[in-house]
Order: C-alpha cells, then structure tokens, then sequence
C-alpha cells in the first residue's frame, strides 16, 4: 500500500453522525477531546445517547469510563443520556463490554445505528472492532477528531514522524486483530 492508499483505510469520518448513541471509547491520553466531540453531536442533536467505556488506567488510576460520565455533565449532558462502561482495558473490551450494557439497558435489537468517537487515525480499528462484535443489522458511523496529542490529520500525518508511526501502528494492530480474530474487515 502506498500512502495514499494508507490515508484513504485509516482515517474515516461520516459527515452526518445522527444516530441512537455515540460510542466513546477510553483513551487516557485523548480523553478530554473524546468527550468533548461526544458533547458537541449531542448538543446538535444528532445523538440521544452516549456510552462512555474505560476501565482504570495504569498510569493514572483515573477509571476512564467514570471521568468521561463527569466531563460530559460538565459540558451539559444529562445523566440519563450518559451510559457508563468502566472496566475495559483495551479497544476490544471497550466493545465487548460495552455491548453488554447496550443490551441490557436499550436491547441491541432497539439500536439501529452506533456512531464512534474516536481518534483519527484510530477511526478504522474502531469500527472493525464494532462490527464484529455487534449485530449486522446495526449501522456504524464515525465521528473523528484531531488531538493536540497527536497534531495529524488525514492531510499530514505522512509529514510527522509521529504521525508515521501512529498511522503504522494502527496498520500493524489491524493485521495482528485480524488474525486473531478480534475484528473484521469493513
């Protein structure tokens, strides 16, 4: 693949992120951008309802899912509207966790669509991890965002040595999920 090829798999976004709830997936580093994208699609309106997952992070302690639930009622989001995972670890357990939940609190069959928010560059794993653990009749959307983290966008990451090794990462996860299992191609 070349970088052109690299940039159009990687980095996903849907213009339009209406759907029944807004996944946000646990990440230490990012975590005040993930729950503020998550407040701004719902302030708009295009989501009811958003998951919030993470458990405790080993360098901080902080229990992601727990934080995230605080930061968005902050930024106005009702408690009701908030759902909360709290112990994954990793990417796959964000889902597979949360799945659970989604099934006892709304009933999978009752969601018609989910919209992920994550990084940029983290956009695709994200959605693959979705996809194989949710039902097919659930349609999945994106909603992406930049991090002053991580200063890339789809448009520059070939440019940073940063952005290269993040973008290649992601490509290595994807081969090695794959194989084990863990998600499918979209």
């Amino acid at each position: 693949m070349n970088d052109e090829d690299i940039t159009n798999y990687i980095f996903l976004n849907d213009d339009d992120p209406r759907a029944d709830l807004a996944f946000v997936f646990g990440t230490w580093k990012t975590r005040q951008e993930s729950v503020d994208k998550a407040a701004e699609i719902y302030k708009k309106g295009f989501v009811p309802k958003i998951i919030v997952s993470g458990g405790p992070n080993e360098t901080t302690g902080v229990i992601e899912g727990d934080f995230m639930a605080e930061q968005l009622e902050k930024l106005g989001v009702p408690k009701k509207d908030i759902i909360i995972e709290n112990k994954a670890a990793n990417s796959l357990e964000n889902v597979v966790f949360s799945t659970e939940i989604l099934n006892k609190q709304m009933g999978l069959e009752n969601i018609d669509t989910i919209t992920a928010v994550v990084r940029n560059y983290h956009s695709r794993r994200a959605l693959m991890t979705l996809r194989k653990h949710l039902p097919f009749h659930i349609k999945l959307k994106v909603a992406s965002y930049s991090s002053a983290q991580y200063p890339f966008t789809k448009d520059s990451w070939q440019q940073s040595n940063l952005g290269r090794e993040k973008v290649m990462e992601e490509m290595d996860k994807i081969k090695t999920y794959l194989v084990k299992g863990d998600l499918v191609e979209l």
